[in-house]
């Protein structure tokens, strides 16, 4: 059946005013969402007393907090009176930040190393790297594997990114065996792709861009770590051969063990007849 042509096209009138208030309330809802999210993160850093995340936040929210004053939002004093605040406290925190930062990383088992100079510091042999951005009020974490957190500087939410990932990091299960027979696969994949040799060397980086592609939630140094627990520990020989890790100059095609199998940048991994 053909329904006439005038029917079809006044519902398709319709549908495009549906469609059109469709995303306008979506869009509402999303701002809302935000809006939210917004005042649920600002109580909640005023409850922890991050003042330096209270002073990043509604220094974001400028137009937001624009247009509350024009409307004569009754919730605006305590949101100035709260930015006074953290202002007048954030200055203080500023000024003694080293003996602060000490103290929170004492108190939490956080041993950082001896050479850490504020406003660079480091933690676990030099694995991690925190610096102190005065100028923007800004922490940033970083590992040998390159950067893992940037936010304002207060030192109870520094303290808990280095614990959190330190953590993640060092506080997982190890096998050796079973690491063993895992790089050995990543690396006689890429030799059948590469149709090479087995013995051939095989750069440390085209295994992690493999595993990075293949296995989700791959991290690399989550990887560096097992790998340096490998070097240090052993198993070193699968199915007739052993595993030898050849070292480069080139730091940034390589990776830096931890710990003591720490003696130089690794760059490939050869599986070599025993």
């Amino acid at each position: 059946m053909e329904f006439p042509s005038q029917i079809i096209e006044r519902i398709r009138e319709l549908h495009g005013s549906v469609k059109v208030e469709a995303q306008r309330l979506r869009t509402e809802a999303e701002e809302a969402a935000r809006t939210e999210r917004v005042w649920a993160d600002f109580e909640q850093f005023l409850a922890k007393g991050w003042t330096l995340h209270v002073l990043d936040l509604l220094d974001k929210e400028t137009p937001r907090l624009k247009r509350m004053r024009m409307e004569n939002n009754s919730a605006l004093p305590a949101i100035e009176n709260s930015y006074r605040l953290a202002k007048e406290e954030s200055e203080r925190l500023l000024r003694r930040y080293p003996a602060f930062l000490e103290e929170a990383c004492r108190e939490a088992n956080l041993g950082l190393d001896k050479d850490s100079r504020h406003p660079k510091y480091s933690l676990e042999r030099g694995f991690f790297r925190l610096e102190i951005d005065e100028t923007k009020r800004l922490a940033r974490l970083f590992d040998n594997e390159g950067r893992l957190a940037e936010h304002p500087a207060d030192v109870q939410a520094v303290v808990e990114t280095v614990q959190r990932e330190h953590h993640r990091i060092f506080d997982r299960s190890f096998n050796g065996p079973k690491f063993l027979k895992f790089l050995r696969a990543q690396y006689t994949a890429l030799l059948e792709k590469e149709k090479l040799v087995d013995g051939a060397s095989m750069p440390i980086r085209n295994i992690t861009k493999r595993l990075g592609k293949n296995v989700e939630g791959f991290r690399t140094d989550e990887f560096l770590i097992d790998l340096s627990k490998l070097a240090e520990e052993g198993p070193f020989e699968i199915d007739g051969r052993r595993l030898d890790l050849q070292h480069t100059q080139d730091t940034n095609r390589g990776m830096l063990l931890y710990g003591t199998a720490a003696r130089g940048y690794i760059g490939f991994v050869v599986f070599k007849e025993v």
